[in-house]
């Protein structure tokens, strides 16, 4: 089942399509040509109960409300074409990368339509008061026009902001989906901070509730003193009251969800992260501190991937112990002496059986069967040293330190386990008409030095020292003694009970002065792994 996030990352994967030029107009429709006249309407509204008017000034002043909303809205419409010009023109064409310019403008778009809407409201409630003015000569309706006006126009460009803001978000996802690592801060950005947006819409529409609950609490107890209607003042000052409530407690709940929803999301996302999601990533559809952190932590997520992808192509080449020291910082030259356990595993008579194979079918073999074998050694936290041709070297005990008693019964786990993966591998190449393989498996433990062997410029992880080599000469030394699985006697030794062994043999270990006893391998006592 996909995560909520992985779901959200396959949906926007293909980015916006054309039909957002569309979508687009209808957002300034409604922001401009729905919430715009509400606003004028309710300021007219307003202006009507604090006010009287003379006659007929009532009218007119209507009609010219009208006109002028009229007028500041075709202004507008145009100025929403100039604003979104390049992302029009992206959005039709969508030929090649995520214009950064496009980007902008729709980052823009909820600030710079507010603004329009705020400085096309003030000119109205301006020409509106004007005419009233002159047209009256009545300075106090003039300034009940502007005063009126003014906390229409506030109220417009807010409302106007958060609506216009979470219609364009799932556009701006879409975009950001093509490039998480978009700027959010910078040059032509222009988004409003956190503070500034909670500081503007709670002072906003806290003041115009407070001024329209009060006016029109005032008029209504006046109203109720006059004609002595007690009963009703209390009912008018709570419908006021409640109304005033509304206003400001909308206006916040809407701003406290514009912040918090993207903060659930990212703390969702960040919750399932693990290395195999490394790939995901925020999505930024604002301007603001949320926004720079989710750019911030998709550059974070963009390094550990970047890690993880070079840790994985490491731990094809190198054990993934290995790559885990490399990319902590142990790249020096250098080695310690350690005590570990070595196996070393060869396949018998591969030499006349590769002249015989097609070249292909050779390294066909060898993959499948190097295959089975490391799973198996790796399953007992071995260290892949080398592939020597046809043979294996694994240690045990490096680079991460282990009891040699641990090691060694890791190294005899991992030997019983690739002895009993080679059965089960040599039934599938009979059946795919392929040779079956034999092999021999020696382990020793001893001292060796294990660090990094070579230049500054070229280095390998490995362990070098006579252990090694015995643990060679006891491997050729099964060929001779006609079995699979030989240790030596330090291994036995450090297995104790545990090691279920047959006879001993002695073998004089090529290099070496005096035989060595040797013992073979038949399984493990009280353990899943023997056979």
């Amino acid at each position: 089942m996909r995560s909520p996030s992985q779901a959200r990352d396959l949906r926007h994967a293909a980015g916006p399509d054309a039909r957002w030029s569309t979508r687009l107009t209808w957002i300034f429709l409604i922001a401009v040509g729905l919430i715009g006249p509400t606003a004028a309407a309710v300021g007219a509204y307003y202006i009507t109960l604090t006010v009287d008017f003379p006659e007929d000034a009532l009218a007119r002043f209507l009609a010219a409300l009208v006109v002028l909303v009229t007028v500041v809205i075709g202004g507008a419409f145009f100025v929403h074409l100039a604003l979104l010009r390049s992302l029009r023109r992206w959005l039709k064409t969508r030929d090649g990368a995520l214009d950064p310019d496009a980007w902008r403008e729709a980052l823009n778009y909820p600030v710079f339509l507010a603004m329009t809407v705020g400085v096309s409201a003030l000119l109205v409630v301006a020409l509106a008061a004007l005419y009233m003015g002159l047209s009256t000569g009545s300075g106090a309706l003039a300034m009940h026009v502007v005063i009126g006006g003014l906390l229409a126009a506030i109220i417009d460009a807010i409302f106007v902001w958060l609506y216009t803001d979470a219609a364009v978000k799932p556009l701006l996802e879409r975009m950001a989906a093509l490039n998480p690592l978009l700027p959010v801060r910078g040059p032509g950005i222009v988004g409003p901070r956190l503070g500034t947006k909670l500081a503007t819409v709670i002072t906003g529409v806290t003041v115009v509730g407070s001024v329209v609950a009060g006016t029109l609490a005032y008029r209504g107890a006046e109203q109720a003193v006059t004609e002595g209607d007690l009963q009703g003042l209390a009912l008018r000052i709570f419908a006021v009251t409640v109304l005033g409530l509304a206003v400001s407690l909308t206006g916040c709940l809407l701003v406290t969800r514009h912040v918090t929803r993207p903060l659930e999301e990212l703390t969702a996302m960040l919750a399932e992260l693990s290395p195999d999601r490394y790939h995901q990533r925020a999505l930024p559809r604002d301007a603001d501190e949320v926004a720079q952190l989710m750019s911030a932590i998709n550059h974070m997520l963009g390094g550990l991937e970047e890690r993880e992808f070079i840790k994985d192509a490491f731990g094809r080449y190198v054990n993934r112990q290995v790559s885990d020291v490399i990319m902590q910082g142990g790249l020096e030259l250098g080695g310690e002496l350690l005590e570990v356990t070595i196996l070393m595993s060869d396949i018998r008579g591969f030499t006349p059986m590769s002249e015989r194979l097609d070249p292909r079918a050779v390294v066909e073999l060898l993959n499948r069967y190097f295959t089975e074998m490391v799973q198996a050694c790796m399953e007992h936290d071995g260290l892949i040293d080398k592939f020597i041709g046809d043979a294996i070297m694994v240690v045990f005990g490096a680079p991460v330190r282990t009891p040699p008693e641990q090691s060694a019964l890791a190294a005899a786990r991992a030997a019983l386990a690739m002895r009993e993966r080679l059965v089960g591998l040599n039934e599938r190449l009979a059946a795919d008409g392929l040779p079956t393989l034999r092999t021999g498996i020696g382990i020793h433990a001893g001292e060796a030095i294990a660090g990094n062997i070579g230049s500054p410029e070229r280095m390998n992880y490995t362990v070098i020292g006579d252990s090694v080599n015995v643990a060679a000469r006891i491997e050729t030394a099964c060929k001779e003694l006609g079995h699979t699985l030989l240790i030596s006697e330090v291994v036995r030794d450090l297995l104790g009970a545990r090691a279920i062994v047959g006879d001993e043999a002695i073998v004089h270990l090529k290099g070496k002065s005096l035989p060595a006893r040797v013992f073979p391998l038949v399984g493990l006592q009280g353990d899943d792994d023997a056979p």
